[in-house]
């Protein structure tokens, strides 16, 4: 949309100029680091001996890394130039507003209206001179006008030019940033007409609908993909299509492809993926056509959607809206209020029918399965749970109304989307969406930790577990929130008087109920990738702890003997009742097998590597909770002791004097596992003391944590008998 004269003559122009000055200095400040890393660590490389393979492999990444930072200097540049003209732009159109609305303001016959537009006003003028007044205005109002509309159109090519090239890929051949503005503009304005004839294109080909090829589908994919960031081709398509001409296609394509198998079903999957994305991105504009769309796809919720049939017998089954429109939105970042008001009309739907979710499934049992690939198409709540998984803002939104939780913890009893009803609980709790890139946690608000304590509690309800944990394929998801919430789960195991031992960023470190917690920890527990990810959380959360408090003794308001004992405790209080779970399901015959447990191992640990790859910085000041698998603290640092941790754990590093028997491998062996703990939570220690110098005695502080985590360990066994009807009892 163009920009309007109140936008202009009102916009704050200081961020802006702030952007200016802040990019000014980067040209220079990754000129320096390219030509220091070159005179040093490259030419040292070339200089020295170092021969073979590896040398020629890190000869090669460095001089990558050279050219990179060579790279991103000239961009730094480009980018510096770009804000500077446009802020140039700005500010001069700005301007021209300003000496206009000062002459329109000191001659008695003109005005100017809030939309900006000049006009002649004769009032003030005798009535016999008014009509030559007026005339003689004419050419001076004409004039005023010409010089607002030119005003903002300066504005707004200024504005498109930058977007263009910042939108665009630096790196890319075809193009990259352009400092000279008139350039950009022209390249920008011929974009804008590609993506308005694309999106036309688009539009003609999705209204025929069911005689559409897969050649053609495929074409389609290739044209979205390309736009799937542009908001001019996203909002276009969808608006010319209208709320319910995007159903009806999508009715239209699902019913003449039903079947799909192979290289189809591939482009077919691909095509739902992309179009997905492309909505989900349209609905961020606050157009007037997009608002319509959007409020016309939830009054649509509940209108049947029949596709097109050449045969004059067969009726196809169709889908009502809520079912079509879900079925697009597993792919791509919704908007958040078209997220809570669609979710709103939803679950009213799925509400209904009585029985604390028992007979939901009855509500869309009718209809077209719409998702290409998968046979969870008929329930709207799996796209919608999934669009919720990729907005945290309104997964909390929703999952914090506690009537909706319930219901929707209840139902996944009686349906199919447990898992995604994980993820999106994942999400709300994390405030991180999946693969979503992030270098500082998020901190947990309270209203996240009220999500988890409500999830907690109807866990830890007899029944919760088998129900939620086994049948509703639950385990894995709230695994990965108790590891995320190790500190507050620390915190009410611990009760009062343990904060300045186990640090956490939290607005709610109490927030969760100790009997609810314990009785939930167990539960996950008989779930094996459940159980390895609170065994993860735990490890790296205790390791984190421990190098806090040996790197910074003033953390601790006591000596840090005293804060590791502290720890300790909480490491085998924890570890106890996940070991005295599965020992217990051993004995009731209902535990997995120990491949099972090794595997999850394995997988929970290729997620947490990864998210630890790509997403957390060495170093970082405090450790970041960048996915579920993360547990946030406030002193914490991400280096090699979490690390290590990890690799300990992923790998089953044997026990010292131990021949068989690897970290955490045994299934049911409660002295084993014991010793495990205590193995851990000791080399976690001892890496945070060599790794800072600490004078802190290796063998008082193995004895130290030896006691600690026995004492906790034991404290987890009255814990669960007061707490939990178990077997052994």
């Amino acid at each position: 949309m163009a920009i309007t004269y109140q936008q202009l003559r009102t916009a704050d122009l200081s961020s802006l100029s702030d952007a200016v000055d802040a990019w000014r200095r980067l040209p220079g400040q990754f000129d320096i680091i390219a030509r220091s890393f070159g005179s040093t660590v490259t030419k040292g490389l070339r200089d020295s001996d170092w021969k073979g393979e590896t040398a020629t492999e890190a000869l090669e990444k460095f001089d990558l890394i050279e050219k990179q930072m060579k790279a991103a200097s000239d961009e730094a540049h480009d980018v510096h130039t770009l804000l500077r003209s446009t802020l140039e732009a700005f500010q001069a159109a700005k301007n021209e507003l300003k000496k206009i609305e000062k002459y329109v303001a000191e001659d008695k016959y003109l005005k100017i209206t809030s939309d900006g537009r000049v006009s002649c006003d004769t009032s003030a003028a005798p009535q016999e001179h008014r009509e030559s007044v007026s005339k003689g205005y004419f050419n001076v109002v004409q004039d005023c006008n010409k010089k607002i509309e030119s005003a903002l159109k300066d504005a707004d090519d200024a504005d498109l030019a930058l977007h263009y090239a910042l939108t665009s890929d630096p790196n890319g051949d075809a193009r990259g940033f352009n400092t000279d503005v008139a350039s950009s503009l022209k390249d920008a304005k011929q974009r804008r007409k590609e993506a308005l004839q694309d999106a036309k294109a688009m539009v003609e080909l999705a209204r025929s609908g069911s005689d559409l090829s897969v050649a053609q589908v495929r074409r389609m994919r290739g044209v979205f993909a390309e736009h799937e960031g542009d908001p001019l081709f996203n909002e276009k398509f969808a608006t010319s299509l209208g709320a319910k001409g995007t159903l009806q296609f999508w009715v239209d394509l699902s019913e003449a492809h039903a079947g799909a198998q192979g290289a189809d079903l591939k482009d077919l999957k691909g095509f739902q993926d992309q179009i997905s994305t492309n909505l989900a991105n349209a609905t961020h504009s606050d157009s007037r056509a997009m608002q319509q769309w959007k409020q016309g796809v939830i009054d649509a919720g509940n209108i049947s959607f029949h596709p097109s049939s050449k045969d004059p017998i067969y009726r196809p089954p169709g889908a009502v809206g809520f079912q079509v429109m879900s079925s697009l939105m597993s792919n791509g970042r919704y908007d958040t209020d078209f997220l809570d008001d669609y979710g709103k009309s939803l679950l009213t739907v799925d509400k209904a029918p009585t029985g604390e979710g028992k007979y939901t499934d009855e509500v869309w049992r009718r209809g077209a399965d719409l998702v290409f690939g998968k046979e969870t198409g008929r329930d709207p709540l799996n796209g919608y749970l999934d669009a919720l998984s990729h907005n945290p803002e309104a997964a909390v939104h929703t999952l914090s109304s506690k009537s909706d939780l319930t219901h929707l913890l209840e139902s996944s009893k009686f349906t199919d989307r447990g898992e995604s009803l994980g993820k999106a609980l994942e999400s709300a709790v994390t405030g991180v969406a999946p693969g979503e890139p992030v270098r500082e946690a998020p901190r947990h608000s309270r209203e996240q930790v009220e999500i988890v304590q409500n999830v907690v509690h109807a866990v830890a309800q007899p029944g919760g577990g088998e129900s939620f944990v086994s049948k509703a394929g639950l385990g894995e998801s709230f695994g990965h929130i108790a590891s995320a919430y190790m500190p507050e789960i620390s915190h009410s195991l611990a009760g009062p008087g343990a904060e300045s031992a186990l640090l956490t960023t939290s607005a709610a470190p109490g927030g969760l109920d100790r009997t609810d917690v314990t009785r939930f920890l167990y539960e996950v527990s008989r779930d094996p990738d459940g159980k390895a990810a609170i065994q993860y959380g735990e490890s790296i959360y205790t390791a984190s702890l421990l190098e806090a408090h040996v790197a910074d003794p003033s953390l601790y308001d006591g000596n840090t003997e005293n804060a590791i004992r502290t720890v300790a405790y909480n490491a085998g209080q924890i570890q106890g009742i996940v070991a005295h779970s599965t020992a217990d399901a051993g004995i009731g015959s209902a535990v997995g097998t120990e491949k099972e447990y090794n595997d999850a191992i394995k997988k929970q640990g290729d997620l947490i590597k990864t998210i630890v790859a790509t997403g957390i910085g060495v170093g970082a000041s405090s450790f970041p909770t960048v996915s579920p698998l993360v547990a946030a603290t406030a002193g914490g640092f991400f280096s090699g002791v979490s690390g290590m941790a990890i690799d300990r754990f992923y790998d089953g590093k044997q026990l010292d004097g131990a021949l068989d028997d690897s970290l955490y491998r045994t299934g049911t062996d409660l002295n084993r596992a014991q010793d495990s703990v205590v193995q851990q939570t000791q080399w976690s220690a001892l890496d945070a003391v060599a790794a800072h110098n600490s004078s802190l005695p290796e063998g008082s502080t193995k004895d130290l944590i030896r006691a600690s985590v026995n004492d906790g360990w034991n404290r987890s066994d009255s814990a669960l008998e007061d707490t939990h009807a178990r077997p052994s009892a």
